[in-house]
C-alpha cells in the first residue's frame, strides 16, 4: 500500500555501442579516463569497427576528427564514447562519421566506423571509454555491467 507513493527510481538504461571486452575506468592507461576526469563508466576493447548510440538521444557533440561522440538523452544524461586512445591526433583519418551535431539518434544506431587496421598501425590503441561527462549534476549511482551483457551500464538518476 505505501508504494503507491513511493517515487519511482529513475533510470537510463546505457547498451554497449561496440561489441567488446569490457573493462573498468581505471584499468585505461590514460588518465585522462582512470581517474575519472571526465567522468564515470566503463570502456570496451572493440571486437568491431562500428560505434552505435548506446541509448535514444540527440548528438551533442561529433569531434571535428570524428574520434569521439557524445550523446545526450532526454533525462538530461550526457554520455561520451571515445574511440581509441590519443586518436584525437590522427586528425580524423581512419574515422567516417554518419551522424552530425544536433542529430537524433534511436538506440542500435550507426555513429562512426573507424579502420582498426590503420589506427592500430599509428601505434593508437583501441580502448573505447564510455564515460557519463555530467555525473554530478545527473546521476545518484550506476550499476555496471561487465557480463557479456548487451546493458553497459544502469544510470540511476537524480
Amino acid at each position: 500500500m505505501l508504494n503507491l507513493f513511493k517515487k519511482k527510481e529513475k533510470k537510463v538504461v546505457l547498451y554497449k555501442p561496440i561489441p567488446g571486452k569490457v573493462m573498468d575506468i581505471d584499468e585505461v592507461p590514460d588518465e585522462v579516463f582512470s581517474q575519472k576526469y571526465l567522468g564515470d563508466g566503463l570502456a570496451v576493447m572493440p571486437d568491431e569497427d562500428i560505434i552505435l548510440a548506446p541509448c535514444d538521444g540527440t548528438v551533442l557533440h561529433l569531434a571535428n576528427s570524428f574520434h569521439a561522440v557524445a550523446v545526450g538523452t532526454a533525462e538530461g544524461l550526457e554520455v561520451l564514447i571515445h574511440i581509441g586512445l590519443d586518436t584525437v591526433l590522427l586528425k580524423g583519418k581512419g574515422f567516417t562519421a554518419f551522424v552530425k551535431n544536433g542529430d537524433p539518434v534511436k538506440k542500435g544506431d550507426k555513429l562512426v566506423t573507424f579502420d582498426r587496421d590503420y589506427i592500430e598501425a599509428q601505434g593508437k590503441s583501441l580502448i573505447t571509454p564510455v564515460v557519463i561527462t555530467n555525473m554530478a549534476e545527473k546521476v545518484k549511482s550506476i550499476t555496471k555491467r561487465k557480463e557479456s551483457s548487451d546493458i553497459l551500464m544502469e544510470v540511476y538518476l537524480k
